[in-house]
């Protein structure tokens, strides 16, 4: 970002058009991923298994989005986003990462504030030390149910969240732990984990497990349950958007969506989410006014100066770790300098101007003393 007026020129312009997904059917999927497309490429698309959003600069989209958000809304709803405020396993740390995915081919305008969106967010999470993550769904599910996790349980899928879940279904107790995949998976998880496979091809003839899980991703076709799926004993849980399965059971059969639901009556979860927004909203105040700080200040100098030195060495890891996504490189990089950097930072804004002068002559020596 060149300055604090194309800050808050970009902000003003920022709009949010936002889905909610969860446990939505594949034409539903298939015509909101439609509607997102149309906003163009000067935008990011957050996907998840619960949400599709679309961060644009169209004052116009003319899209039907059921949430719409403006400038500094759409900037904290994308701020609460990635601090898993609105995940149905609160603070879950996937969808930081969904949302990073999503800003990394962004534009740059869009990039420098969802940049700010994602270091509020980690603020909000370094303070709350979430400890859930996706695969604490299985938990929910099972007490739902009211079942206890022994005997078989099948996984379907074996990408992020159903490596989540199988570990999971592991630690509560269910034994075996059968991962269902289209190949045989070559992931140290798997090996480590001492888990079972059945090939997706032939499912119908895996033995009765007493929970089947489906978390199969978005391009996978739907199981039909009365003819592509095996008998299950106790529960079938459905963790897939869109979902996985088609058809009537006889079996309990629970979704993202029923999930969510359940929480929803418990004053002390909606409580606790609240104030973490109001946490998140202070937060993010906090980043904008850092960044606000025009490079003639001494603190925006300051700034400007170590974030300039991050990029070359950012650069520099990636030329000789090419096996590092950049996404990653950047994120190394980015929570090494904001905890060494960020305390200072609010020194120097105090500090005594020949100090703060010092200082940055220290960290670039062309600079003239102020």
């Amino acid at each position: 970002m060149g300055n604090a007026s194309e800050l808050q020129s970009s902000l003003r312009e920022l709009r949010a058009c936002c889905w909610d997904t969860t446990s939505c059917d594949r034409a539903s999927a298939a015509a909101i991923e439609a509607a997102a497309a149309r906003h163009g490429t000067d935008a990011a698309v957050v996907r998840s298994c619960q949400r599709t959003e679309v961060y644009h600069r169209s004052a116009a989209c003319g899209c039907d989005a059921p949430l719409q958000l403006e400038g500094l809304a759409a900037l904290r709803h994308l701020t609460e986003v990635a601090a898993g405020l609105h995940s149905v396993v609160l603070g879950e740390p996937e969808i930081l990462g969904q949302v990073r995915a999503a800003l990394h081919h962004a534009p740059p305008w869009l990039r420098a504030l969802g940049d700010l969106a994602v270091a509020a967010a980690r603020d909000v999470r370094s303070a709350a030390r979430f400890v859930g993550h996706s695969g604490h769904l299985l938990d929910r599910a099972l007490r739902l149910a009211r079942i206890n996790p022994d005997g078989a349980a099948a996984v379907l899928g074996v990408g992020q969240m159903g490596r989540l879940v199988a570990q999971r279904a592991q630690e509560l107790g269910f034994e075996p732990v059968v991962v269902v995949s289209r190949r045989h998976p070559e992931s140290h998880w798997f090996a480590a984990g001492g888990f079972a496979w059945h090939p997706l091809s032939r499912l119908r003839e895996l033995p009765a497990p007493e929970v089947l899980i489906g978390c199969l991703g978005s391009a996978a076709e739907p199981l039909d349950l009365r003819s592509d799926v095996p008998p299950v004993r106790r529960l079938i849980v459905d963790l897939g958007t869109p979902r996985n399965f088609t058809g009537e059971s006889t079996l309990p059969l629970l979704t993202i969506r029923d999930l969510l639901t359940a929480e929803r009556p418990t004053s002390h979860g909606g409580a606790r989410r609240a104030e973490l927004r109001k946490r998140a909203a202070e937060a993010l105040d906090r980043r904008l006014a850092m960044a606000a700080e025009d490079a003639d200040t001494y603190v925006g100098a300051f700034r400007q100066r170590v974030e300039r030195a991050r990029r070359a060495e950012a650069a520099r890891i990636r030329e000789l770790h090419p096996e590092l996504a950049p996404e990653t490189v950047d994120l190394i990089t980015k929570s090494l300098v904001n905890r060494l950097f960020h305390a200072p930072s609010e020194r120097l804004r105090r500090a005594d101007p020949h100090l703060a002068a010092e200082l940055l002559r220290l960290l670039d020596p062309t600079r003239e003393e102020e």
